[in-house]
């Protein structure tokens, strides 16, 4: 069920004419917005916050989805659950706004692409650099941290603990998104992240050159403290040495820089259908429901 649940939110998200979506939720930054109000709230223990501004919701929610299980044989729960990660995953697209920066690089508009990155494409962690090759491996770490985080990180939850999961993972990420929460706030987040993030990686070996991905993926396996945007960037980056432009040292053309995006691109597809495969006979077997 779970595997048609997500193929069918996939399927949904790519084919509905959905409008781009920013990676922060209105509706999160409302509910933070009204704990804040609250006197008491900036005063409390930060794991009090974490509890209230993200537990608290995700045991709601999840308790409605139980209960509405039992309603018409289910199918009112299976259509929220679909919505629910189509929502979630909406907020994976940037394919618009890198179509938008390839085209410029391949037009030779240096100025034009920067000006995309900036605005659209960048880290908010990692500060743009002024020279070409800097500018696109950024851009290659934001769009391996956006499919992480709004996709990957999403199904590897749902899978795990249901709708539950996806919840605690969506508002774990909006938590630590928000400017205005607790300065160690992201802390919840990278213990979220920390399991998944390390089997991504193990993916990006498997789907590309696994050999050269197994070191590094090693060398970062027990490392607590690694920032995810590291793991993801370095095992892939082993992973797509076999391409000849995977990661050239110098990008002297803006077609060299579009050609390596289309790598990374290709390389998260294979990822894609590794992981359906996966979710499918775990299905079959009877592993998930």
């Amino acid at each position: 069920m779970k595997f048609l649940i997500v193929f069918i939110a996939l399927l949904a998200k790519n084919q509905l004419p959905l409008s781009s979506r920013s990676t922060r939720s209105r509706s999160f930054a409302w509910w933070l917005s009204q704990l804040q109000r609250w006197p008491a709230f900036t005063g409390i223990p930060r794991h009090a916050k974490y509890a209230l501004a993200v537990v608290l919701p995700t045991l709601v929610l999840a308790g409605v989805f139980f209960y509405s299980q039992s309603w018409l044989w289910g199918l009112p729960t299976a259509l929220a659950e679909i919505v629910l990660l189509v929502y979630v995953l909406s907020h994976m697209g940037i394919r618009q706004h890198l179509d938008e920066y390839c085209h410029d690089l391949a037009n030779g508009d240096i100025q034009g692409a920067y000006h995309c990155a900036e605005r659209h494409l960048a880290v908010p962690e990692v500060a743009l650099t002024d020279s070409l090759e800097g500018m696109n491996e950024q851009v290659v770490r934001s769009l391996l941290q956006r499919w992480f985080e709004y996709f990957f990180l999403m199904v590897f939850w749902y899978m795990v603990a249901d709708v539950a999961g996806v919840l605690l993972a969506w508002f774990s990420v909006q938590y630590a998104r928000a400017s205005d929460c607790d300065e160690r706030g992201w802390r919840y987040l990278h213990w979220l992240e920390w399991g998944p993030v390390r089997l991504l990686g193990l993916t990006y070996g498997l789907a590309g050159n696994f050999v050269r991905a197994l070191p590094v993926w090693k060398a970062h396996l027990w490392k607590m403290n690694n920032h995810s945007a590291d793991v993801l960037f370095d095992v892939a980056s082993s992973a797509l040495m076999h391409h000849q432009h995977a990661v050239p040292h110098v990008l002297e053309q803006g077609q060299e820089a579009v050609e390596q995006l289309e790598d990374w691109n290709q390389l998260h597809m294979r990822c894609l259908s590794i992981w359906m495969a996966v979710i499918a006979a775990a299905t079959i077997a009877g592993v998930l429901l």
